[in-house]
């Protein structure tokens, strides 16, 4: 009876993914004949992670809203009326703020940063900020590769820069100190 059962297809289920979040809420707001944009959808979509009825109830409760107070849907609508749900402490980081917080940091322009130079001072610049692209927005990689002179960046980069900065890390830790 054992090798029957273990003879059929094992599926892994996982949470879906942001671009599937955000499909499953365009594809749901097109059978309600609601225009939602992007950013909305976007916003939504990082905000509810694994619970796919609670995505599709959160467009529900926008919609109602939308339509009892006769208002457009956006941003700010959906951080209002969600607010209770999400909890309102999560700020959303634009990614020239990162940028530019990134540039400063670092000494470099930020049309430096945006450039296709590959010179080291610039390079590993761009890269902390691409990784702090991903990991604090919800822009997609090809909204955040576009942002930086319409670069690709594959998974492997952000993965390799995040070994980086351990790496850097730890190899400063373990200076002696010239006091």
């Amino acid at each position: 009876m054992r090798s029957r059962f273990e003879w059929g297809l094992i599926a892994d289920i996982q949470p879906p993914d942001f671009e599937t979040r955000v499909a499953i809420l365009k594809k749901k707001a097109a059978l309600e004949r609601v225009l939602l944009a992007d950013d909305v959808a976007y916003l939504m979509a990082t905000r509810v992670k694994s619970n796919i009825r609670q995505l599709e109830g959160s467009l529900t409760r926008m919609i109602a809203f939308s339509a009892m107070t006769n208002r457009e849907i956006t941003v700010d609508l959906a951080q209002e009326v969600l607010a209770d749900l999400w909890g309102a402490d999560e700020t959303i980081i634009p990614i020239e703020l990162i940028q530019r917080k990134t540039a400063e940091c670092f000494g470099v322009t930020l049309s430096d940063l945006k450039a296709r130079n590959r010179t080291k001072a610039v390079a590993f610049p761009r890269q902390i900020a691409m990784y702090l692209a991903r990991q604090l927005t919800h822009a997609s990689l090809a909204e955040i590769g576009g942002a930086f002179g319409g670069r690709t960046t594959p998974p492997s980069y952000t993965r390799s820069t995040r070994f980086t900065l351990c790496f850097r890390k730890i190899r400063s830790s373990r200076r002696p100190s010239m006091a």
